[in-house]
């Protein structure tokens, strides 16, 4: 833009070159002069405020620059805290689906009246168990038992807080397994299958209670071997019975809570189940020392090595619209005590059959049996009792079942001392 003297140097130029062809007076260039300027001023101010423009969209555009980069940081964070969810979600989803959460549980009403004696009815929550496993891979996995007895413990209470399992499990191939940790003996019929709904009967059968004792379980190591025909061999060296109270098989259950591991127990079982319908079975357990010489009792001083030997059968069979099944068992225990006081608990035993009817309806299966036991135990002294049971058990779904059972339990040792009565209760597994 040109200066105001530069301006009017040109108007003057301009003037002289017109003067000889026409005279201005002083005024009428005066007036030129002021419209010349306004125009000029005009000029000025539109640039000025074209200028002010520009800087105002300059600083516009400054803001949104910040602003996009703002949001360019916010969405990296936001996609790199998505991506690290993905990866906690990932990691949660891949644990969740490697892990199992199962259990049991059992309500019983108790019925009974002994002769000459007292009469009991009750109602007891028996049992609450919450099974967690875990496959870290194919063939590695840990697996868990945890149970709640008789609704509460503490102290003073009736009920108790075990841990029946807990072991890692390891897969050489489809044939050899191992294990080690806690878990149940690899004998009789209820030990390892114990759920409520797998068995008839409102009570687990006192034979495998008392003289197996169901359910045991030990601490220690395993293998498991499977045949392409159905034959199966089990082995395991785990922590044995102290029998510090009266002789008394179940109660020298140790339960690996601070449990003396002088003389350890060694298991063997054979099975066949290569049959359809047929579980055939015999366990031999051994133990060197059944008062874990190491730390005798007063009372204990003189009891040695013990055996038990127990077999079993079961067979199930298609009848007309239902199942038909029978199982026998067998089980002795033979131990060796020094001196004449206590020869009554040198051999304990027991055996039952059981037969039974599964029959499908239109609202679940129904089953009725049957059962008779004979036990020859002792605990403080010798007991011998012949037991019959019968009942029904209505699974009002596969894995939940009502129970009812009539039993009569006779004293053959003392006079009028039998029992009998009636249970009712309900099982659940998942």
């Amino acid at each position: 833009m040109l200066s105001s003297k530069s301006s009017l140097a040109i108007i003057i130029s301009s003037l002289l070159l017109t003067s000889n062809v026409q005279a201005i007076t002083a005024d009428e260039l005066a007036i030129q002069f002021e419209t010349y300027k306004k125009q000029q001023a005009l000029a000025l101010k539109k640039i000025t405020q074209e200028n002010s423009a520009l800087k105002q969209q300059n600083k516009l555009l400054k803001n949104k620059f910040e602003s996009t980069q703002k949001q360019v940081k916010n969405n990296t964070i936001a996609v790199e805290t998505v991506s690290d969810n993905v990866t906690v979600a990932s990691k949660i989803g891949q644990w969740f689906n490697k892990t199992t959460i199962g259990g049991y549980g059992e309500l019983h009403y108790t019925n009974r009246s002994r002769e000459n004696s007292s009469h009991q009815e009750q109602v007891d929550f028996h049992r609450f168990v919450l099974f967690f496993g875990h496959e870290f891979s194919d063939n590695l996995r840990f697996f868990s038992e945890l149970e709640l007895e008789h609704s509460i413990a503490g102290d003073g209470k009736k009920g108790e807080i075990e841990l029946e399992q807990a072991y890692i499990e390891y897969d050489f191939n489809d044939q050899l397994s191992a294990k080690a940790g806690l878990f149940l003996m690899p004998v009789g019929i209820m030990n390892e299958t114990h759920e409520p709904d797998t068995f008839y009967g409102v009570d687990r059968n006192e034979v495998e209670k008392y003289i197996i004792p169901a359910t045991w379980w030990e601490a220690g190591i395993g293998a498991s071997y499977k045949f392409d025909n159905g034959l199966s061999l089990d082995a395991a060296l785990m922590t044995g019975l102290e029998m510090s109270n009266k002789y008394s098989i179940r109660s020298g259950r140790g339960k690996v809570s601070k449990a003396q591991a002088n003389e350890p127990i060694i298991v063997g079982r054979v099975k066949y189940t290569g049959y359809p319908g047929l579980e055939v079975a015999a366990t031999v357990l051994h133990q060197t020392d059944m008062g874990q010489g190491d730390n005798p009792s007063a009372e204990m001083t003189n009891i040695g090595s013990g055996t038990l030997f127990e077999t079993h059968a079961i067979y199930s069979h298609s009848l007309g619209p239902g199942v038909l099944t029978a199982k026998a068992l067998y089980s002795r225990w033979s131990i060796n005590i020094d001196g004449d006081a206590d020869q009554a608990a040198e051999t304990q035993y027991g055996w039952y059959l059981e037969p039974s009817y599964r029959l499908p309806t239109t609202y679940g299966d129904v089953g009725v049996y049957g059962r008779f036991q004979k036990l020859n135990y002792y605990s403080g002294s010798d007991k011998n009792y012949d037991i019959w049971e019968a009942g029904a058990n209505w699974w009002i779904h596969e894995n939940v079942v009502l129970k009812a059972n009539y039993i009569y339990k006779q004293d053959t040792l003392q006079a009028n001392k039998d029992e009998r009565g009636f249970d009712l209760g309900i099982g659940y597994s998942f």
